[in-house]
This record gives C-alpha cells, structure tokens and sequence, in this order.
C-alpha cells in the first residue's frame, strides 16, 4: 500500500497563498468522497484568522454507522502551513496538516474502493497561509493567528478513544533522524512506556529500527507554564483522558518552522503510512496505545497526577 500519491497531492493542494478550508473540503467533494462529515469553521485570533477543519470517515462498525468499533483520532498541529507574506512557499510547519489530510484521503478511497477498516476516524487540523512566526531557539519557529488552546480544544474531540498528534518536529537537538519518530503514549498526566503494538506497526512500515522522541515531563505541562517545549505535540493530553501519542516528522539537522523548500515527501508519506495502519490495527482491536492494566496499577499505587500536570492552565 503507497499513499505517494496522496501525500504529493494534498502538498499541491495546500501550496498556494489562497487555499483555505473551503477548497480543503471541494478538493474531497471532487474525488467523490461524499459520505464523509466534513466542517469547515473561520476562527479569528489576535494575530489573523485560520479555517479549522475536522473530517468523520466512517468505519464498516463505527460509532457513525451505529457500531461500537473504537474512533481513532488523527490531529494534525501546526501554526500554519504558509508564513505569507515573509516567506513565499509551504512551509516545514505544514507537516502536520499534510499527514492528516492525506491520511483522510486514503483512508476515504480505500473505503470507497471496499477496503472499509473497523472503526471511524475523525481527522482534525486548520489551514492558514499566512501564519505569523515567532522567536525560538535553536531555530525560530511558527506562530499561530489562533491562541493554542483554542485550537485544542476543537482539535480534541469526545468520541476520539486514541490519538496520534502529528507535527513538524525539527528545531530541536534530541532527536536527529531524517524521516518520522514517535513518542511514548501520554495519558492524563503520565508518560507511559512506548507502545509495543506501535513500535511494531512502525517496523512493518519502515523496516527500520523505531525512532523515540525522548519528551520529557516539562514537555507535557501546559504552554503556559514558562519552561522549554520541545513543540506543541503532546498538549492535546490536556483536553481528553484518551491516550496521545506523538508523530513528529524529524530532520537530522536543526530546521526552522518557517523553513520554505523543506518538505520531505518521503517522511511525510512514511508517516502518512503509519497513521493508516494504525487506524486499521487500532479500531479491530489488535493495537493498543497502552496496557490497561499497567495503568491501573498506577493509579492505585501513585494515584492520578492530571490536575497535578495541568496546574497553570488558564485558558
């Protein structure tokens, strides 16, 4: 299974300074798609405005349809695919947005073609050309016109029972690797041991030795606490009490989020590849995000750290 072209496309469809989520949603009506829930909503920040999207694939026994498969949610975070009119071009920043959409494409024609995986899939991302940026070190990065937790808190939806959180990943000097890595699973407050069902898909996808973001504790806390971040990957754990796992698109080198040329269509298409076949393997049941009886250990043992985590969230 390739999505080359399905990643090549959405990249065509996104690189240009008048898309918006409007044409997003025209692009799916045009391949057909018109079984699928798609929203288009304007949001006006402080620094510009952004088209929210989410798109509802159906699964043969989804929530959607009356069944009780489990949803699988794919977010894809960004500031913005464009930083028009600083910089012409699609930006390193729009990885998220092209691996969400291009996984709603192929996920949507492999239903249509009669290969209908288990359960739904909600995908979730927002389309502006014309984002701001922002200082950051070691490499400047995108701003959002949007306040972040805005936007997560219409990213993170309640019938998401996991989530893969995909994002640009490329300022930073722990980890260096061309291609895509994932993180530990996240949920309610605690990083929980990578996923064997997980690591497993990512071989079968790549057959190469798994790739771990190493996120730390200060990396999951709120934006508003003033410490470092690594990005915003993991903050969709505050919203939900579903498990989060992070898929960032990597580079060896330090990369600006406002970088233009640096679209890497075949990290974009691995990535793409693994969130398909995690929708599959998750939503009949033979992937699990985290072992529920570990967890339950934990909370007996430890107790629950959420409110702990998200102390100093303001918004």
């Amino acid at each position: 299974m390739s999505t080359i072209k399905h990643v090549i496309e959405i990249m065509d469809l996104l690189d240009s300074p008048k898309i918006d989520g409007e044409k997003v949603m025209e692009f799916f009506h045009d391949k057909g798609f018109t079984d699928l829930k798609i929203d288009v909503e304007t949001i006006k920040g402080d620094k510009g405005i952004t088209d929210f999207i989410t798109i509802k694939i159906p699964g043969a026994n989804g929530r959607l349809l009356g069944g009780n498969a489990k949803t699988l949610g794919v977010i894809g975070r960004l500031g913005g695919i464009g930083a028009r009119p600083a910089y012409i071009g699609l930006v390193s920043d729009a990885d998220g947005a092209i691996v969400s959409l291009a996984s709603a494409y192929k996920i949507a024609e492999m239903r249509r073609r009669g290969d209908i995986i288990p359960g739904d899939v909600i995908v979730t991302t927002h389309i502006c050309p014309n984002a701001p940026t922002r200082p950051y070190k070691p490499a400047p990065m995108m701003d959002s016109p949007v306040d972040m937790f805005t936007l997560l808190r219409k990213e993170v939806q309640e019938d998401m029972d996991a989530i893969l959180s995909v994002d640009a990943t490329k300022a930073n000097w722990v980890i260096k690797h061309t291609g895509f890595a994932i993180t530990p699973t996240v949920k309610e407050g605690w990083i929980l041991k990578v996923s064997p069902d997980l690591l497993d898909i990512y071989v079968r996808v790549c057959g190469e030795v798994p790739v771990i973001v190493p996120i730390t504790m200060q990396d999951i806390t709120p934006y508003t606490t003033p410490v470092y971040h690594i990005n915003s990957m993991m903050q969709p754990w505050i919203y939900t009490t579903a498990p989060v796992v992070g898929i960032a698109i990597t580079t060896r080198m330090i990369l600006p989020g406002s970088g233009t040329g640096s679209t890497n269509y075949i990290s974009l298409e691995q990535a793409t590849r693994f969130v398909v076949e995690v929708a599959k393997d998750f939503t009949s049941g033979r992937a699990k995000f985290y072992d529920e009886e570990e967890w339950e250990t934990l909370l007996k043992i430890h107790g629950s750290i959420r409110d702990v985590m998200k102390r100093g969230l303001s918004r």
